[in-house]
């Protein structure tokens, strides 16, 4: 049997921990300028070029203001990787079965063209993600100034903390903008 005291106590405490959590949010995106969702305890933040951080707040509102403290660093970083690249998270990763597989099939060193394209560069970094950036159309100067370029990049997201989502922003997203 259900009792309806302790659950009308952890009701409003449940109440009362969303709402000091809206409002820490709605005042660190008030000072960032920042535009934003806050579906219950989801916090996502609009960033440069079709891209949005995605991370799921703590019940506890000191952490939660740490974690907003930290937010502008996080949204910087992102940011700074030009829209021309993609982060991801990486999807599937090659087993030592699926390597073998592939040398024993590889041609030989004959049987390559001398003739090289790169069409993609794809860099996977820690915290289960990937950095990519088409290469269609570039000289191989360019390609060369890219991967001079990628370290800078790589360090940006590789900032950021794994519990922060990197994704693509969505037609969907409803954002808000608090003034």
């Amino acid at each position: 049997m259900r009792n309806d005291k302790t659950t009308d106590g952890t009701l409003k405490k449940h109440k009362a921990s969303a709402e000091a959590t809206s409002t820490l949010v709605k005042n660190r995106m008030r000072e960032l300028g920042c535009e934003y969702q806050l579906n219950w305890r989801t916090l996502e933040l609009k960033l440069l070029y079709g891209r949005k951080l995605v991370v799921r707040l703590p019940k506890d509102s000191a952490a939660v203001e740490r974690m907003l403290g930290r937010l502008q660093q996080y949204v910087e970083a992102v940011n700074s990787v030009p829209g021309e690249y993609r982060v991801t998270s990486r999807i599937h990763t090659i087993t030592d079965a699926e390597t073998a597989d592939n040398q024993s099939t590889r041609p030989t060193a004959a049987e390559i063209p001398f003739e090289m394209t790169i069409e993609e560069i794809i860099v996977r970094l820690s915290k289960n993600r990937e950095l990519s950036r088409q290469t269609e159309g570039l000289t191989m100067g360019e390609v060369a100034q890219l991967c001079d370029e990628m370290p800078a990049y790589i360090d940006a997201i590789d900032s950021v903390p794994c519990n922060f989502r990197i994704r693509p922003v969505l037609s969907c997203d409803k954002w808000v903008v608090e003034s």
